[in-house]
């Protein structure tokens, strides 16, 4: 069974694509639906942050040195923007999914972020997923990725 609809997504965003196939036809077509990106690959941490490391002195009032900056905290930043973009890619999913015209969806999701990413699904969306993929498959062109599907149910 073809799904109606790819998805294939890492930290960086997600690349959507419809599964169609016509009386006659040899195969089915799979054909780009839309893309997104979280710009999680070219965000700065000085674009998320005012303050720069360094600008403030060490200690408090009378104590403080002048020329012994602190070097600031980094408060689990990098943690934090990565669950920003999980959320992000899941209502992006759940968006897609909620769709009536999707009836079944393959969705290939990097392995480091796939278990993490099943979870911020809605239930709704969740239902509609057939197959998923722990591959990172964004960067395959349409044409071949029911391929990589059929490989990794096949190895089953």
């Amino acid at each position: 069974m073809n799904p109606n609809l790819i998805i294939t997504a890492d930290l960086g965003g997600l690349r959507a694509f419809r599964v169609t196939q016509e009386i006659g036809d040899h195969g089915p077509h799979v054909a780009p639906v839309g893309e997104f990106h979280t710009h999680a690959a070219d965000e700065k941490l000085s674009d998320v942050v005012t303050d720069q490391a360094g600008r403030f002195p060490r200690g408090r009032g009378a104590h403080a040195v002048p020329g012994n900056l602190s070097a600031g905290e980094n408060h689990n930043l990098d943690e934090e923007q990565r669950r920003r973009h999980l959320r992000q890619i899941g209502e992006r999913i759940s968006t897609l999914l909620k769709d009536k015209n999707v009836g079944s969806c393959f969705l290939a999701v990097s392995p480091p972020i796939h278990k993490q990413l099943l979870e911020t699904l809605d239930h709704q969306a969740r239902a509609k997923i057939s197959r998923v993929l722990a591959s990172n498959l964004t960067k395959v062109e349409g044409n071949d990725l029911l391929g990589h599907f059929k490989k990794a149910a096949a190895a089953r």
